[in-house]
């Protein structure tokens, strides 16, 4: 493999805590697309842009730019999203003895920012050392902190490689994740009677004793080594001295079992109609199937090649099994044989999210490694 050099540890850091410092919370990720758009314009490259936020409610669309190299169709995909959790307008990213963080108290934008600077600067290191290069697809999302929601948008004509790769998972670079759960989001509305709550709190019929109730009989958490159930978000009421005549629940629950992830779903229905229905209230129930499980064996090219490349860099590779989902899910369950990178940040949605520049410079070359190996093994499936 022709190693066509790194792009310097100054010029990776440079560009990280530029995007970093560029606010996208998810359906407005506009600032980032922009840069990310111009960078790839900068190198001669076109990049197409989607109609997915007239879908979603956003203001950006999904991106995607080919880089043409030898050979006449695409060897692999390149995904990473553009979104971040929220809260994301309050960020001012350090380095500190080697280490990314946020100066201020809230998330730096690691996930996904990581992924971003070290896709376009793998690219850029590739198309401007003069060296053959394959053929490969680049692909942004938007919106995947919202349950993947750009990816499930995303026009199936514009995956057209044999096989893809995502760089969205917490963990030293090394980690392959070749296995990852379904989920099923649900959302329900509470809907009661208001009423004064100290001059005659019996005509009322409180829509948060119904979903208290509801999630009091609900088994959350852990449930085996393959299914998780959770409460994540709860909404209602006025003021404390009215009965609530309304009340949101938002929740979830996975599994790398459909069938068991079918009976959760179902136990939890089952409880959010008996709230209700003892506290007196109506409920509405939304369930929306957001993703679908994958499972990749080791044998499968995509994951020998995964596997090689990681070698490339002197790092032993580690097949991983996650609780999350990513774009990997949507582009697997579409036929396109897809890993999940680890990037190498930590504590990804809090605070404390970081990641060493360290990590960063191994996952550029991780990129790299990844689209040079890619021919040898893209012939196995083509």
């Amino acid at each position: 493999m022709n190693e066509p050099g790194s792009p310097g540890r100054e010029r990776i850091a440079a560009l990280f805590v530029e995007l970093a410092a560029i606010p996208s919370p998810s359906l407005n990720e506009r600032r980032v697309a922009d840069r990310i758009i111009g960078f790839l314009e900068d190198l001669g490259l076109v990049v197409h842009e989607d109609d997915t936020a007239l879908a979603i409610g956003g203001d950006t669309g999904n991106l995607r730019c080919r880089v043409q190299g030898s050979g006449g169709f695409s060897v692999v995909t390149l995904g990473a999203h553009m979104d971040t959790v929220v809260p994301a307008d309050d960020i001012e990213p350090v380095l500190r003895d080697g280490v990314f963080s946020n100066a201020r108290d809230a998330i730096l934008g690691a996930d996904n920012k990581t992924a971003v600077t070290a896709i376009l600067l793998a690219t850029e290191a590739m198309v401007r050392s003069g060296e053959p290069h394959p053929t490969f697809d680049l692909v942004f999302t938007v919106a995947e902190e919202l349950g993947v929601l750009g990816a499930r948008h995303l026009p199936r004509e514009l995956l057209v490689s044999p096989m893809a790769a995502v760089f969205d998972s917490a963990g030293p670079v090394g980690g392959i994740t070749v296995k990852a759960p379904s989920q099923q989001a649900i959302r329900a509305a509470f809907h009661g009677v208001a009423a004064h709550a100290g001059l005659e709190p019996e005509r009322g019929r409180s829509a948060i004793v119904g979903a208290a109730r509801a999630i009091a009989a609900m088994n959350l958490g852990r449930l085996d080594d393959e299914t998780t159930a959770n409460v994540g978000m709860i909404q209602g009421g006025v003021a404390q001295n009215i009965v609530p005549d309304s009340c949101v629940v938002r929740a979830e629950c996975r599994s790398h079992d459909e069938a068991k992830l079918a009976r959760v779903a179902a136990e939890m229905v089952d409880c959010l109609q008996r709230g209700a229905a003892e506290a007196g209230v109506d409920v509405d129930i939304d369930m929306v199937h957001e993703y679908r499980a994958f499972a990749l064996g080791s044998r499968t090219a995509v994951v020998r090649l995964a596997k090689a490349a990681v070698t490339e860099l002197g790092i032993q590779p580690r097949l991983v099994a996650s609780g999350g989902g990513s774009d990997a899910n949507v582009f697997n369950d579409r036929g396109l044989p897809t890993v999940n990178f680890d990037c190498g940040m930590s504590h990804v949605h809090t605070a404390n999210e970081h990641v060493s520049l360290d990590s960063l410079e191994r996952l550029t070359q991780l990129v790299q490694a990844f689209v040079l190996l890619a021919p040898e093994y893209s012939r196995v499936v083509s």
